[in-house]
């Protein structure tokens, strides 16, 4: 590969990368579909929903570094391995430096919201007496918030008696007296 050829491949890959980078950042990204015909492997990093597209930028954050790296190698005038080199080691550096930017904002997002599913199990207040065929409702707090939902039971519960939650059903639940403490 020549000089010219080498330089070109830099140049475009920071030309692309950087300009797609820029429009995913700006939600552009959100209405662009990019369909790639062959299947890559899921990687899911703890600080990632299963809905986010965070390997799109990363692959980016480093397209465009290994273009600029490689650009630099160039302007130093490194032959064409220590240029690949040079590339790469930027294109490292902008996929890292972007995952820690994902990294940030996702623990800044905070928690993901609860599922009413993982509600079984909790601890919940019946504000509404619960009878065998009647439905009743009760006040449960969780991650911050207070939730008022309906509630049925095999007994009858009375109004301020602290209740499980055995299932769900909808947006109503099934819950179970607990013994007095």
């Amino acid at each position: 590969m020549s000089e010219s050829d080498l330089e070109l491949v830099f140049t475009s890959s920071a030309l692309l990368g950087t300009t797609l980078l820029i429009l995913s950042s700006l939600g552009v990204g959100a209405r662009l579909r990019l369909r790639v015909p062959m299947r890559l492997f899921r990687v899911h990093l703890p600080f990632m929903r299963r809905d986010d597209a965070t390997a799109t930028p990363i692959v980016l954050g480093f397209l465009a570094m290994f273009g600029i790296g490689g650009l630099v190698g160039a302007a130093l005038e490194r032959n064409a391995v220590d240029q690949l080199l040079i590339g790469v080691g930027f294109g490292a550096a902008g996929a890292s430096t972007t995952l820690g930017i994902f990294a940030a904002l996702g623990r800044a997002e905070g928690r993901r919201p609860t599922s009413l599913r993982e509600l079984i199990g909790r601890h919940a207040t019946v504000t509404v007496s619960i009878g065998p065929g009647a439905r009743g409702t009760v006040r449960l707090t969780y991650d911050g918030a207070i939730q008022i939902l309906p509630a049925t039971a095999e007994n009858s519960i009375a109004r301020g008696r602290e209740v499980e939650i055995v299932a769900v059903h909808g947006m109503a639940v099934t819950v179970r007296s607990l013994p007095p403490p």
